[in-house]
């Protein structure tokens, strides 16, 4: 059945609600004929039953199962199965996120919605959350998970809880909170490449009314995954350092203060490479190993970022406040070849050096816990500065200037007011509406100077700028309990991401906000006693002023493009049906089209002998959107083998990707590709030892997480290779 409704689904997507209705009444008489229709609590799980899963999207503790978005919820111990290490491998085990990676900039891209974007006055559609804390700089959200107790990516527009920047969805990070006992581990682990690495978490109680703990990650990648060709160093090689400290304050039953403090440094040299069958600009293609490069100038990133939060919880007697006061801070230098050549003659070297300031604040109240109408409301002030001091050029290319320096600083002041509440109208049947209303401000400013030899330099020109924009978004949904165990939902949601101005250009050229309505139906089930749990989604986008990206000589040039439009299902499984085996199966299936695109961008080859890339325009309509392939799969399974000298415990996780184009013109193509994870984990029967031999992209598949035409010639960039090691953990 779930083949025929993908290829109804494929051939039309108005039959979306009656596939999801017919798999609900499946789901309804298959398992739950002998259940009482009344919205009664679940009964107790059986032994060996799959757990309840609580999540926070709608900003407060709520059962997976009851609450209507398609969501995906990972626990601290499934991510470390399952080989996720960091924000980047999400990808691997949610089906529809591809991860892009470009320069440091992380892309991720949900059910098709995402930015290939990178500069400093940029934010990404997919909202990521730490601690309640929006992240907003994209380079910013390559985070480790370390000390993680829990992730969360909720899908489609999230704007009425979270912001205009929660477009395409939201990643929320749960942190570990400190304990009133002492406890915590110590890890070290080897793994090839010579990469060293080490955790150390521990928390304990101060007083009767304060705890804390603390957190530390270091990892060092002795060897790069490849070398310049030219000067015979390491590249793709990172060294990384977080550190993590959160303070837990509680003077009364009613009251809490949540101190967070933060601290992160990477170092790494990621490589841009001529994209596969194209020829740079000076003629000579690199042709050697994928993880290498060829070019005049070596690259580096250097990342520092950190920040403060307080979080307030009270009671009242009428409601719960909560107030989160943030302050984040992100430098970024970075240097990368922009012309893939050993000539210096043609040699074309970008070097960035970008900060970031960002202050949030927001006011929330929550009705209590036993009222009939589940409501919040709150207040969310943000204000940020992002800059490039300086974006700099140089190389041969430029001749007869030594530089171009370009100085941009793009201010954004954001307010919103925003409410969202849940009412039982009919028996084991809610309603929900949800609203906000945003209003920001982008202020800018810029000048570009040219420096001859001699340091001679001539002002090339300045800009000044500002706009202001004013939208709503909001939540309607209606989801009814048919029995205990199942739940059937429709939404219609909307979303849009904010606009600005392009931070490498001279005069001003700003961009519009884009918008995303979502229409969706959906169901959740469980099964068997708990030992089958079905999710269903299906949904459609009307996705407008869309942010797209060009690179006319080399600058980032981002422009809107008028409509496209969205539409798939998302199926999502879990069964536990023997014992100590779980299996988990995801897949997404999509459609994707820019409905009207006249006068885009399309890149033409210049070919042999010069090389480069040769731009035009043209009408896309009808062609595929970036980065957004027909089918994704993940599929797990976990395996605990009990013995007398402690537990062990086996994961296989496979993710296969149905290739993607990179640009509307639809050129350049990443083709399919499969990852497999996998990992054997012994624990010792006192719980004080673990051993754990992993592997991660075992097939060591060459795909790609970046590609992109410019007129010096395609880029790309490829994931990892294959990696494996050992980690030996003591808790204590």
């Amino acid at each position: 059945m779930a083949a025929r409704c993908i290829l109804a689904l494929r051939r039309d997507p108005m039959r979306i609600p009656a596939i999801l209705l017919a798999a609900a009444v499946v789901t309804s008489a298959g398992g739950a004929a002998a259940q009482d229709s009344g919205a009664a609590p679940a009964p107790q799980a059986a032994p060996g039953a799959l757990q309840e899963i609580v999540v926070t999207a709608n900003r407060r503790s709520e059962s997976k199962e009851n609450v209507p978005i398609a969501i995906e919820a990972f626990s601290s111990d499934q991510l470390a199965a399952t080989g996720v290490t960091n924000v980047a491998d999400l990808g691997t085990i949610t089906p529809g996120l591809v991860m892009g990676n470009q320069d440091g900039y992380l892309q991720p891209r949900l059910r098709g919605v995402g930015t290939l974007a990178e500069s400093p006055g940029v934010e990404n559609p997919i909202a990521l959350y730490v601690d309640g804390v929006y992240y907003a700089t994209m380079p910013g959200s390559m985070l480790d998970l370390a000390n993680i107790e829990s992730v969360e990516v909720d899908k489609g527009p999230q704007g009425t809880l979270f912001g205009r920047n929660a477009t395409g969805g939201l990643i929320q990070i749960t942190t570990l909170d400190p304990k009133p006992d002492f406890q915590g581990w110590a890890s070290v682990g080897y793994g090839n490449y010579n990469t060293v690495g080490t955790d150390v978490y521990v928390t304990d109680g101060i007083t009767d009314t304060l705890s804390a703990n603390f957190a530390a990650h270091f990892s060092d990648q002795g060897e790069g995954y490849g070398r310049n060709e030219f000067n015979g160093q390491y590249v793709n090689k990172t060294q990384d350092l977080s550190l993590r400290n959160k303070w837990l304050f509680r003077p009364s039953g009613d009251t809490q203060f949540k101190l967070v403090l933060d601290y992160e440094q990477s170092n790494s040299s990621p490589v841009l490479l001529p994209a596969p069958g194209t020829i740079p600009l000076g003629g000579v293609p690199y042709t050697g190993p994928t993880q290498g490069v060829d070019g005049y100038f070596q690259p580096y990133n250097i990342v520092h970022q950190g920040g403060v939060s307080l979080q307030i919880d009270h009671d009242f007697d009428f409601a719960h406040f909560v107030s989160t006061t943030a302050y984040r801070q992100f430098s970024m230098d970075d240097s990368f070849d922009g012309d893939l050549t050993t000539l210096y003659a043609l040699a074309l070297n970008i070097e960035t050096f970008e900060n970031h300031r960002q202050l949030s604040q927001e006011f929330q109240l929550q009705s209590p816990a036993e009222s009939a109408l589940k409501w919040v409301g709150g207040v969310y002030l943000f204000n940020a500065d992002a800059n490039w001091n300086p974006l700099l050029t140089a190389g041969g290319l430029l001749a007869p200037f030594n530089f171009i320096d370009t100085y941009s600083d793009q201010k954004s002041y954001s307010g919103a007011i925003f409410g969202q509440g849940t009412y039982e109208v009919l028996p084991d049947t809610n309603l929900t509406l949800g609203l906000r209303y945003t209003i920001e401000r982008r202020d800018f400013h810029a000048a570009e100077i040219l420096v001859l030899p001699g340091n001679f330099i001539i002002p090339a020109g300045q800009a000044d700028a500002h706009t202001i924009f004013q939208k709503p978004t909001w939540r309607v949904s209606l989801d009814h309990h048919f029995t205990p165990d199942l739940m059937a939902y429709v939404s219609y949601n909307r979303g849009f991401k904010s606009g600005g101005f392009n931070d490498d250009l001279i005069p001003a050229a700003a961009f519009a906000p884009e918008t995303l309505d979502d229409y969706e139906i959906g169901a959740k089930a469980d099964f068997l006693d708990h030992h089958l749990r079905l999710d269903l989604a299906g949904f459609y986008y009307d996705y407008k002023n869309l942010q797209e990206v060009r690179y006319p000589n080399g600058v980032e040039d981002i422009f809107n493009a008028p409509e496209a439009e969205i539409y798939g299902l998302d199926i999502d499984a879990k069964a536990a049906l023997i014992p100590n085996l779980t299996a988990t199966l995801g897949l997404e299936v999509l459609h994707d089209q820019y409905t009207t695109f006249p006068n885009a961008p399309v890149s033409i080859p210049a070919g042999p002998p010069f090389g480069g890339t040769i731009y035009t325009t043209g009408d896309v309509a009808g062609h595929r959107l970036a980065q957004t392939p027909d089918w994704t799969v993940d599929f797990s399974l976990d395996y605990v083998v009990p013995t007398s000298v402690g537990d062990f415990i086996a994961n296989f996780t496979y993710n296969y990707v149905d290739g993607w184009y990179a640009e509307a013109d639809n050129r350049l193509r990443q083709g399919p590709y499969s990852v497999v994870n996998s990992q054997i984990a012994w624990h010792s029967s006192d719980d004080l030892y673990t051993v754990t031999v992993w592997g991660r992209n075992l097939l060591d598949s060459a795909y790609l997480v970046a590609l992109d035409s410019q007129a010096n010639g395609d880029f790309a960039q490829y994931a990892p290779p294959r990696t494996f090691g050992v980690t030996i953990k003591r808790s204590f």
